[in-house]
């Protein structure tokens, strides 16, 4: 008798536990996705119209075109992305994730994500890019741009040199989880043992450089556990009418999902924006749609799902924003991950049980003003619709 289980969610549920993501490498966008000169790759699922980003998707592209030498003014760039010139496509359809209204560019350097036991997709997220200039805020301005190339030839040579062996991204979550963090809206813990770790590796002129940054950089764990989170689900991708969730991401004008069974679709709706606890009307009324390909982390289990699960520490403005939703984690993650021994966490969400609980679940979202002046303006929450999942879930079943 085979001990496999037989329904295919339970099937695909496993295969995303026996996932061990590691990091292994930094490469060039252009070297790890083939990413070619005046092509971007954004968060969310396709946008309505790629000449029509939103504004803070538009200016990050300018900043990248500035930094690839497309363009020599803001203004010739921003004519490129307008006119067509210059793409923006998903990035969870290249197997790499970007958070906020980030965007990627060939010559930027990227986090490869590889799965040790070889059933996930290797995947790969841009480097955090910190807390003084960064571009997933949306805004710009020539200090982003100087920031970036920092990054560019400065940080990630530096980092790369310091990459003498993988770097298991489990442990690192487990720890931090049981630290306290959720591995989205807090990697505190996570992203200081890393720091600690390449404190002891980092050589040459820009050492002290370096480790400061990661130091002064609570998130940068982020942008890891984003490529963990793709690596993990991608092992259920292509599971036979499995309803496990695989890929979550917005845009600022839609949100979208896609199915195990039914791998590269996009199921989508409109995005509201997040909701913030005790915001006045005019934040709310300001704020962009959800954005951001970090939304993975919380449709695999962790973020606002695992914060949600400790009621001892919820906010007691999020409980009266939210009301009833105690117990709804447990309601809808289907399993607990062997490897993560601390911290035990639920993981795993399918479009079945979503739809015979008739629960909706929570994303923890920056909240990034919409115009692009004004960057990120706070933290909030995002409900994803349940129609978003029913509609998935017929089409599978169709």
């Amino acid at each position: 008798m085979s001990s496999l289980p037989s329904d295919p969610d339970s099937l695909a549920c496993a295969s995303v536990l026996t996932v061990r993501p590691q990091w292994v490498a930094l490469r060039r966008a252009s070297d790890q996705l083939g990413l070619r000169d005046f092509e971007l790759l954004c968060a969310g699922p396709p946008l309505r119209d790629p000449t029509v980003p939103c504004a803070p998707v538009l200016n990050a592209a300018v900043s990248a075109a500035l930094l690839e030498g497309w363009a020599s003014t803001p203004d010739q760039a921003r004519d490129m992305v307008l006119a067509g010139r210059i793409s923006l496509r998903p990035a969870q359809d290249r197997d790499c994730v970007v958070p906020l209204a980030d965007v990627l560019s060939p010559s930027m350097w990227v986090q490869v994500v590889r799965d040790a036991a070889g059933l996930g997709r290797e995947s790969c997220s841009p480097l955090n890019g910190g807390m003084v200039h960064p571009m997933r805020a949306g805004v710009f301005t020539p200090a982003v741009v100087e920031h970036l190339r920092w990054l560019d030839q400065s940080f990630a040579p530096a980092l790369q040199d310091a990459m003498h062996q993988p770097i298991d991204l489990l442990a690192l979550a487990d720890e931090g989880l049981y630290a306290g963090d959720d591995c989205h809206g807090k990697t505190a813990a996570a992203t200081r043992t890393l720091a600690t770790a390449f404190a002891q590796r980092l050589v040459g002129a820009s050492a002290t450089t370096c480790a400061d940054y990661l130091a002064q950089s609570p998130g940068f764990f982020l942008n890891l556990w984003m490529a963990a989170s793709r690596c993990m689900l991608s092992a259920a991708s292509g599971t036979p009418r499995a309803s496990v969730v695989i890929a979550a991401a917005g845009n600022g004008l839609d949100f979208g999902i896609q199915l195990a069974g039914l791998p590269g679709r996009w199921f989508t709706h409109a995005a509201d924006a997040p909701r913030v606890a005790d915001s006045s009307a005019e934040l709310q009324s300001s704020s962009l749609g959800a954005i951001g390909d970090s939304a993975i982390v919380d449709l695999l289990g962790l973020g606002a799902m695992t914060t949600l699960s400790k009621a001892s520490v919820e906010p007691a403005a999020f409980a009266a924003a939210w009301p009833g939703m105690e117990g709804m984690p447990q309601s809808l993650l289907r399993a607990r991950h062997p490897a993560m021994v601390q911290a035990q966490p639920l993981l795993v969400l399918d479009a079945r049980m979503i739809a015979r609980s008739a629960q909706q679940p929570l994303v923890s979202l920056g909240v990034v003003e919409r115009t692009g002046q004004r960057g990120r303006i706070a933290g909030g929450f995002y409900r994803v619709p349940a129609a978003l999942f029913a509609k998935a879930l017929a089409a599978l079943e169709a």
